[in-house]
């Protein structure tokens, strides 16, 4: 070169022989940078160590092997395994090497008419999922393989180009989409969920040319037949092919963007994000890199893309709260909830909060062992007192007199409303039962002393609503009212 500068070439090698060097590519794997495979129309493969570029070492996958006839079309590393690399040859077959056993670890007749490959490719996230696709107008396919299941017959065939398939390239961001071109001037996108294809990538040119070559064709001469008319189909021809893609690839670093290169020297990149939603998902590198979910207590769940674990984290909002929800869950621990309802009534009574210190003491009676005798207490209520007045009722001490205590809160007066109805008294034609009886009756009743409510209805003259509730008694008592009735 000019210019004073030095010269950039680093290497030379000159290995292949008899013809053009077809395919190369460096392995894609940090620790295996430095290996460059290689394949020639001589139909050999290489692999060639840059560890030192003053002296490349430069050695064949298998040595012992025979060198195959036919032209390597492409090369091309596993994705996972960095001493995995895949060929592709011009007679339809694919060979998978194993660089450290220093054989072929499978091979693949991927055209049994003997087309030739003209792309191969690793999943880029499945170590073992390899596609491949066919450059003959005959077979335009390209086959997927999954080699753990059989090397012998594909996974999938993908069927959409109508002539000679000459690229493809495997999404990194999405390894359920794919992208491949061919002589059909088709640049396609392919689903491999549902293995069809989402849609074309257009090509820009396209419209314009064949709009000029149906203008040009209108002209007066070919209308006529003659006269200095010519035909405009092969230029038309010629337009066309020189737009064909040859090759695509995806972005490594751009997610949903495409570049491919062209037989008129043009490279174009594409945007696909849009065409990729079509097939009624969205995209992996669209969906949420990361996530958090809240709990309670201020418990949060979240993760990311750059740990593989979930992190929980405590955010406290409300201080005085979490302190609550703490104090609470100690204290209920232990399964004493009468104690945490004596505290809690307790501290009510000291703040002068009389109703909170009722609702808490009422709350302990509930998880009391007798808690419907300790409840009854709590209202006012002695069942013992109440029986023994009731008894004394019943007997005729307190006929003429007033209410047996007025002295507790009377909650039996809004029982009142149980008792039968006035006039609805038993035997004898008597008339109602007094004030007196009638609360004499709902105090026994209210403690459960169906005896006293008994005899007390038998001596204010109600004879039937004593059968009435000596009928809820129980048999001893039932039979007993009976005799007396």
């Amino acid at each position: 070169g000019g210019g004073g500068g030095t010269n950039p070439l680093v290497a030379t090698v000159r290995r292949h022989t008899g013809g053009a060097v077809s395919a190369l590519q460096f392995n894609p794997h940090p620790a295996s940078a430095n290996l460059l495979a290689t394949g020639g129309s001589d139909g050999e493969v290489l692999v060639t160590s840059l560890d030192d570029p003053s002296n490349p070492n430069v050695c064949v996958p298998a040595p012992d092997q025979p060198k195959r006839g036919a032209e390597v079309t492409k090369v091309s590393w596993n994705t996972q395994v960095s001493h995995i690399l895949a060929s592709g040859s011009g007679d339809g077959t694919a060979v998978v090497w194993d660089l450290r056993q220093k054989k072929p670890w499978c091979e693949l007749r991927c055209e049994a008419n003997g087309g030739a490959l003209s792309d191969v490719a690793w999943n880029p996230s499945q170590g073992l999922h390899v596609c491949t696709s066919s450059s003959d107008d005959r077979n335009p396919v390209l086959k997927l393989w999954d080699l753990r299941a059989s090397t012998s017959m594909p996974l999938a065939t993908l069927e959409g180009h109508a002539r000679g398939v000459l690229g493809l390239s495997w999404c990194p961001h999405d390894d359920s989409l794919l992208v491949s071109c061919g002589t059909d001037n088709r640049t396609i996108l392919w689903d491999l969920l549902t293995l069809r294809p989402v849609g074309d990538i257009p090509n820009d040119d396209e419209p314009s040319s064949a709009a000029s070559v149906a203008s040009a064709g209108a002209g007066p001469a070919a209308a006529g037949g003659g006269g200095g008319g010519f035909d405009q189909q092969p230029f038309s021809g010629i337009g066309q092919s020189q737009q064909k893609r040859y090759d695509v690839q995806w972005s490594p670093l751009l997610r949903g963007v495409v570049s491919t290169c062209s037989f008129d020297r043009k490279v174009q990149a594409h945007s696909v994000i849009g065409l990729a939603t079509r097939c009624g998902r969205p995209p992996a590198w669209l969906k949420p890199a990361s996530g958090a979910s809240c709990g309670f207590g201020g418990t949060v769940l979240s993760f990311g893309t750059s740990s593989k674990s979930v992190s929980m984290a405590r955010c406290v909002e409300v201080p005085e709260l979490k302190a609550a929800s703490d104090r609470f869950e100690s204290d209920v621990a232990g399964g004493d909830y009468a104690a945490f309802c004596t505290k809690l009534s307790a501290e009510a009574r000291g703040k002068d909060e009389s109703y909170e210190a009722q609702c808490w003491g009422f709350m302990r009676i509930i998880f009391e062992e007798n808690a419907r005798a300790q409840l009854l207490q709590y209202l006012g209520f002695d069942p013992e007192d109440i029986g023994r007045k009731a008894s004394e009722f019943a007997n005729g001490a307190g006929a003429g007199g007033g209410p047996p205590d007025d002295a507790a809160v009377d909650v039996a007066d809004g029982v009142d409303r149980l008792s039968v109805k006035d006039g609805g008294g038993g035997g004898g034609g008597s008339g109602p039962m007094s004030p007196a009886a009638e609360r004499a009756v709902h105090r026994a009743l209210l403690v459960g002393n169906f005896d006293a409510a008994v005899w007390c209805c038998f001596n204010a003259g109600a004879h039937a609503d004593a059968l009435v509730l000596a009928s809820c008694g129980g048999s001893d008592l039932w039979g007993r009212a009976q005799a007396e009735d």
